[in-house]
């Protein structure tokens, strides 16, 4: 990458500044990709998963990915990448090739299931994943698909509303009720899409669960409900701009 690595301190920039935030930090696919047998986050016990989540990476990364945070603004960005994979998931399970494919193979029963739980949550989803830049592709890229947002300027969602979808989510993520959307992404976590979006959920719900469990003068270790919706509002904020990380978060006005 043309940068200076230094145990003590971490990636330098190219004029030898220390730079807190690296680009990458959403890493947690590639990393826990097993091309060559099962997926073995799948079995383990999610403090265990949590734990390891939050580990520096070699590349100077101080964790896996940006839920590991205390700042609303990093863990909005971390939710709203596990919003973006659930949703092309569940759009993936909405197409009529698809859908027949899942009516052949899953008991009848799970199958009007798992739609009408796709039914059910997908809104929420939708509306709480927060706008973002889509570049142009070419070459080698412009082969790859991409479920990326459309280009918005800012976000339209309001403060009730986006409570409202969160508390929808999170309540998906802590709760015990059998869900067949889990079922099905467990099922299929060997590769592509639906790894990806395995991967993405099974981090957010090790998340809500754990998430303030490595963190000093956070009590308990459960990310509540208010610091779960908190995390969307911020990412809504900042739209398709970007962050600045000089600026520390304070309390905003939300539309």
């Amino acid at each position: 990458m043309g940068e200076k690595k230094s145990k003590k301190d971490g990636v330098l920039d190219s004029g030898g500044s220390k730079r807190k935030w690296l680009k990458v930090f959403e890493t947690p696919p590639v990393q826990m990709l097993n091309a060559y047998g099962e997926a073995k986050y799948a079995k383990m016990s999610d403090p265990s998963v949590w734990e390891h989540l939050s580990k520096p990476l070699k590349t100077g990364a101080e964790y896996m990915t940006e839920l590991c945070s205390t700042e609303p603004e990093r863990r909005g960005v971390g939710i709203n990448r596990f919003l973006h994979a659930v949703i092309s998931y569940c759009d993936h399970q909405l197409n009529a090739d698809i859908r027949k494919r899942n009516e052949l193979v899953l008991d009848a029963t799970k199958c009007k299931e798992l739609y009408t739980e796709i039914e059910d949550l997908l809104p929420s989803l939708k509306y709480c994943l927060a706008p973002r830049k889509t570049p142009m592709k070419e070459g080698a890229a412009s082969l790859r698909s991409s479920a990326a947002a459309p280009v918005v300027s800012g976000s339209s969602a309001t403060r009730p509303e986006l409570d409202k979808h969160a508390r929808i989510i999170h309540e998906w993520l802590v709760g015990s009720k059998p869900s067949r959307i889990r079922m099905l992404l467990h099922w299929q976590s060997a590769g592509g899409l639906s790894h990806v979006a395995s991967v993405y959920h099974r981090t957010a719900q090790c998340f809500v669960k754990h998430g303030n469990k490595l963190h000093e003068g956070i009590p308990g270790e459960v990310v509540t409900l208010q610091e779960f919706q908190e995390g969307i509002r911020c990412r809504h904020e900042l739209g398709d701009a970007g962050m600045d990380d000089s600026k520390a978060h304070d309390d905003r006005d939300y539309k």
